[in-house]
């Protein structure tokens, strides 16, 4: 079944093929059942089914996405709308603390709310211009869907969505703003609206972003994103995730993904690890503390500790600055 058309026809889709396009394509129940076997499909819900080589170099954003198209296709056009988590992650927008295996629709119809097949059918009047085409689909807006989104999930979740919202550019701070007073009474906006607050567009991953919460949360000073190190010249030795220009403290986290993004032509992950490494070499060179941090530290079992560590950090650098024993750029 490993046929350039079907996965021309799965492409075109977005990802998927249909029970039906596979039967209209000369395939069989027999034969979809034989490639579920031999494993060159997947089924991602009834009827449904992708190249599993393609759903298996997704991340699990990626995968949602594909699932999102799969369901809304199977509707009546017009009848409903992708939204909250399933519009913000068409809209390229990072998620946290998701459901992603449930596919999120508002009804532009007459039909009611409910949770069925994997499904959640939410009831709602979005303005018109909160509905937009997204390739063939109709999605709410990037600032509804992040606000939608934020509402219903964790403060972590929450404060990940409007970073990232921002950082993408998919809503502006004014936008942002509005949407705070527009929707201040929908049902999650209090724990939101408090995220809202701290959102910053200089969080660049969800990693930066759940570092921040922990700050707020375990009651740390608010650091600074993206804060910039120079030396005695002027000249900028890096930049920083995270920042205390008075504790005269740096924070970064240290994600795979960094590694990969920072890569330049013909390098690998390694030489961005030294490059990382002769960059922090530097910036302390430059009289600055440094915590490092990764995923099991800024998740929520250990971030007591993880918080507890970076507040003696912070408060041994500030100690080292305020005796003079460190150089100041």
């Amino acid at each position: 079944m490993d046929d350039p058309l079907l996965r021309h026809v799965a492409e075109r889709n977005g990802g998927y093929l249909h029970r039906e396009d596979l039967l209209a394509l000369g395939e069989t129940d027999r034969s979809i059942a034989r490639a579920l076997r031999d494993r060159t499909l997947v089924r991602i819900r009834v009827g449904t089914y992708a190249f599993r080589d393609r759903v298996d170099a997704l991340d699990p954003l990626g995968r949602h996405v594909v699932l999102a198209r799969a369901t809304i296709d199977k509707l009546p056009a017009g009848s409903v709308a992708l939204s909250h988590a399933s519009a913000a992650a068409l809209h390229g927008i990072e998620l946290f603390d998701v459901d992603l295996s449930v596919v999120h629709l508002t009804r532009l119809d007459d039909g009611s709310g409910r949770i069925e097949s994997g499904i959640q059918h939410h009831t709602g009047s979005p303005a018109p211009e909160e509905i937009v085409e997204l390739d063939g689909r109709l999605v709410t807006s990037a600032s509804r869907a992040a606000w939608e989104t934020a509402c219903s999930t964790s403060s972590r979740g929450a404060l990940v969505v409007l970073d990232s919202a921002l950082r993408r550019g998919s809503m502006s701070p004014e936008e942002l703003a509005d949407t705070v007073g527009r929707y201040a009474t929908w049902r999650g906006s209090r724990r939101a609206r408090l995220m809202a607050r701290l959102a910053d567009p200089g969080a660049e991953s969800v990693g930066e972003s759940l570092l921040r919460f922990l700050c707020w949360e375990e009651a740390l000073p608010a650091p600074e994103t993206q804060l910039e190190v120079v030396d005695g010249h002027g000249r900028l030795l890096g930049r920083s995730d995270l920042g205390w220009r008075l504790y005269r403290h740096l924070a970064e986290f240290d994600g795979m993904r960094k590694y990969w993004r920072d890569r330049r032509a013909g390098e690998d992950a390694s030489d961005v690890v030294v490059r990382e490494k002769a960059r922090e070499d530097a910036m302390r060179a430059q009289g600055w503390g440094m915590t490092r941090t990764t995923w099991p530290d800024v998740l929520r079992d250990s971030s007591r500790a993880t918080g507890a560590r970076l507040r003696h950090e912070l408060e041994q650098s500030h100690r080292l600055y305020a005796r003079g024993r460190r150089v100041i750029a």
